[in-house]
């Protein structure tokens, strides 16, 4: 089948990597032809003028100031009673016609890496046969994608969630008319639905032949949402894949200093409770006796903990090398989770938000920490001492097993059905 996969594009947050990798070579595997559609647009819109301001003040002002203006910000955030964001579908005719230039690709790989990173992440995403990419730059275009699909596959990671990126009609396939569309592992994230997109994610949604998501309470949402009793449940795609391939994948990493023979891997996307972060590594340190310390920070390459090293250079191979081979790992990340579990690695987890915060991720983290007897892994700042507790992998590995087992077959059964 010509299958359109729709989720977010890679960048060097590594789970949202890793999770559309993981769905793309699965499809793959099972004999698809398989395009990886995206239009670029995943973040609000800013008018070009503040875009252009914030750009100058970038390249002008030091770090220092840079990251006291966001501390800032962060601090008097108000999020209690913020309304998410819509977007609208892009249309930039200009940009399609200047893609089309001889030296645009070039000129594009040069706006893209501008540090190792983003090298590597470009790398991974372009040059390495890892995806088969199709830029969206224009309204005719989505019509002329949809006449060239037998399905359209959303993928997993957040993209439900109109607190992280928006409410975007790019990941409900808005544009698809009458193709036949299914979810795999799509992510709400949120314990309710906002009332400001609940009836438009209804429409679009009742068009899904069959959706799949990722956390417990998203099914009751949607069921309730869409009359449905045939949401399922599904294990995140990175899942899907072996430890062995994963082991395979990692072994491509070119890491750029002789790695300790023990050390704490460290990996956060969000920055607001970089304090408890700290406190965290910091006990790991004490619990565990190691004292060397790797941080890949996702967003904020300044943020280093534990008194360690900061790897800024880390792309997706490296970031599954690190991981697999530490001796402990301490993370607010969904998809370091799922990893350090596929893995069997010891690890400890911190909430990226605080639970008062609307739009709040937190409900996947605690799906899947309850889903598997493992709550007590959830770090807590005031002394607790219970994520000490090592996991029983003999207990927990025939049941992550099974559900993998499970949602193989589910997405078998989409796709044919």
């Amino acid at each position: 089948m010509r299958i359109k996969l729709v989720t977010f594009a890679p960048h060097p947050n590594f789970g949202t990597c890793l999770q559309s990798y993981a769905l793309n070579y699965v499809l793959r595997k099972l004999g698809h032809d398989v395009e990886f559609i995206y239009n670029g647009r995943e973040t609000p819109p800013e008018p070009l003028l503040k875009a252009t301001i914030k750009k100058c003040l970038k390249w002008l002002l030091p770090k220092s100031v840079i990251a006291s203006i966001k501390a800032k910000r962060q601090v008097g955030a108000a999020y209690v009673n913020k309304e998410p964001y819509i977007l609208e579908l892009p249309d930039h005719p200009f940009l399609r016609r200047l893609s089309m230039l001889p030296l645009y690709g070039k000129l594009y790989k040069a706006m893209k890496c501008r540090n190792l990173q983003w090298r590597k992440v470009y790398k991974f995403t372009y040059e390495d046969g890892n995806f088969n990419m199709r830029r969206i730059y224009t309204h005719r275009q989505y019509g002329e994608v949809a006449a060239d699909t037998d399905l359209f596959v959303t993928g997993s990671d957040q993209i439900w969630n109109p607190y992280c990126g928006g409410f975007n009609p790019m990941m409900f396939v808005e544009f698809g008319g009458d193709k036949k569309r299914v979810a795999y592992s799509s992510s709400i994230s949120l314990p309710e639905l906002p009332p400001l997109v609940a009836p438009r994610m209804k429409a679009d949604l009742m068009k899904f032949s069959h959706i799949a998501v990722r956390e417990q309470r998203s099914v009751e949402l949607l069921s309730e949402l869409l009359g449905r009793d045939d949401i399922k449940l599904v294990v995140d795609p990175t899942y899907l894949l072996s430890a062995e391939e994963w082991e395979e994948f990692g072994d491509k990493a070119e890491i750029e200093f002789n790695v300790p023979e023990r050390y704490i891997f460290c990996y956060f996307v969000g920055s607001k409770r970089a304090a408890v972060y700290e406190r965290m590594v910091q006990d790991v340190k004490r619990f565990t006796g190691i004292r060397e310390v790797i941080t890949l920070e996702c967003y904020d390459r300044n943020l280093n903990y534990g008194n360690g090293r900061l790897y800024k250079d880390a792309g997706p191979y490296e970031w599954v090398w690190l991981l697999r081979h530490a001796s402990y790992v301490c993370m607010d990340s969904f998809h370091a989770t799922v990893f350090a579990l596929k893995f069997q690695k010891e690890f400890v987890h911190a909430m990226k938000n605080a639970d008062t915060e609307t739009g709040s991720q937190n409900t996947r983290m605690y799906d899947i920490l309850s889903r598997y007897g493992i709550l007590y892994k959830n770090y807590n700042a005031d002394g607790d001492t219970g994520w000490q507790q090592p996991i029983d992998y003999l207990r927990l590995a025939p049941l992550i097993e099974s559900e993998i087992k499970d949602s193989k077959d589910y997405l078998k059964y989409e796709i044919e059905n």
